[in-house]
């Protein structure tokens, strides 16, 4: 009787040993740090979009104590070169030695391609907080979260818009990469499903300096109006040379997202008339983005861009979402869920994810590069309010 009472007293204790040595360890990993992995095109042509993303990214978690239910949040950032090689040896670095909890990220499309097949491999959760290939949104890997645009989004809108305003023939132009492929694609489908003739397509290679060729073709065949996409020094160079061979006023320049705080001060005047869509300008005019803007002036001296806006809002939405796990991101299928049911209104104006693409559902703006008091600055000509990606391919 005596060994019986040793062993239930043993066994006892065993229990209250193990479920004092079992708290310590729960709370210890609902308190550890949440590790976000940043991958970016931190130098290259497109470094500016890559910084500003982080550097607004950076703002919300100043707004939040860098907190989100009770964890600390921890940015490792990493540049990817505007390289899909280098990019997958960065996210391998981040996801099996840094042990990030996710990436967030990746401007350039053909990175965050390369990213998503590795991400598939090790399922790694991966929200993308740029760039815009359909082939993202149409993958479905349940994993994989976008929060700023796709290309569908942005074109076909567009399309409708120049066909309709500017002009039932085009010549379109942009860089030969995975990127302009896509964009020229998604805008030529519809405009020409609405009766709209493309009279050539131009592609220059990436990193461009002298567009003069081009401009040349364009100049002869003297279509009523172009559509373009350049990524970052490649668009200010040739709107700047647009404007200089005095196309501008014959033929408006049209495009994708190729307007921005950093291309107009760079250009000034000579970015004057250029015309396009975008899911963000700094003169939306809403509370939240009146806000943004006067925070991120405080911090940064600048006014943010659509890629400040793209940081800001993959922040939150990582925010939103770890809100109603309570902070857990070992069980991915919850997150996924969670991450499903995020919205809020953001600078951009109302954002809420799509639960079967995974893609934001989002206004879109189209934009003209304007002269107001003095200042270069754009303006909104027409909104298409909670544009939907269809997840799969449509033209």
């Amino acid at each position: 009787m005596r060994r019986m009472n040793r062993r239930k007293f043993a066994a006892g204790a065993g229990i209250t040993l193990a479920s004092s040595l079992a708290a310590p360890r729960i709370l210890a990993q609902t308190l550890a740090p949440l590790r976000l992995g940043n991958l970016n095109s931190f130098t290259g042509a497109i470094a500016y979009a890559a910084e500003n993303n982080y550097n607004a990214m950076s703002l919300y978690f100043d707004s939040i104590g860098w907190t989100i239910a009770g964890r600390k949040v921890e940015l490792i950032k990493e540049d990817d070169q505007f390289n899909p090689q280098v990019g997958l040896q960065k996210a391998k670095k981040l996801v099996e030695s840094d042990k990030v909890d996710m990436i967030v990220g990746v401007q350039a499309s053909n990175v965050a391609l390369a990213v998503l097949n590795y991400a598939k491999q090790q399922k790694a959760f991966y929200v993308v907080s740029g760039a815009g290939t359909d082939a993202v949104t149409w993958d479905r890997y349940p994993y994989l979260f976008r929060t700023s645009i796709s290309t569908y989004q942005l074109s076909t809108p567009m399309a409708s818009w120049v066909f309709d305003t500017l002009g039932k023939e085009i010549v379109t132009t942009a860089s030969d990469y995975a990127g302009g492929r896509d964009v020229i694609a998604q805008f030529k489908g519809p405009y020409v499903a609405k009766g709209g003739k493309v009279l050539k397509e131009i592609w220059p290679p990436l990193g461009t300096t002298d567009f003069s060729p081009y401009l040349i073709d364009i100049k002869s065949i003297n279509p009523p109006v172009t559509y373009d996409f350049m990524p970052g020094a490649d668009a200010v160079r040739f709107i700047a040379q647009y404007h200089e061979f005095g196309l501008q006023e014959k033929m408006p320049l049209t495009g994708f997202t190729i307007i921005d705080s950093l291309i107009i001060g760079a250009l000034g005047k000579a970015a004057l008339g250029v015309i396009s869509a975008t899911v963000y300008t700094d003169t939306v005019d809403n509370p939240e983005s009146r806000k943004f803007v006067a925070d991120y002036q405080a911090k940064y001296h600048a006014l943010p861009d659509l890629f400040s806006d793209y940081g800001y809002v993959a922040a939150r939405a990582v925010d939103e979402a770890l809100k109603l796990t309570d902070g857990d991101t070992s069980n991915k299928d919850k997150l996924a869920e969670a991450m499903t049911k995020v919205r809020f209104n953001a600078p951009r104006g109302p954002f809420r994810i799509d639960p079967a693409t995974h893609n934001p559902i989002q206004d879109i703006y189209v934009c003209q590069v304007v002269e107001n008091e003095g200042r270069i600055t754009s303006k909104v000509l027409a909104t298409f309010k909670d544009v939907q990606d269809p997840g799969k391919k449509i033209y």
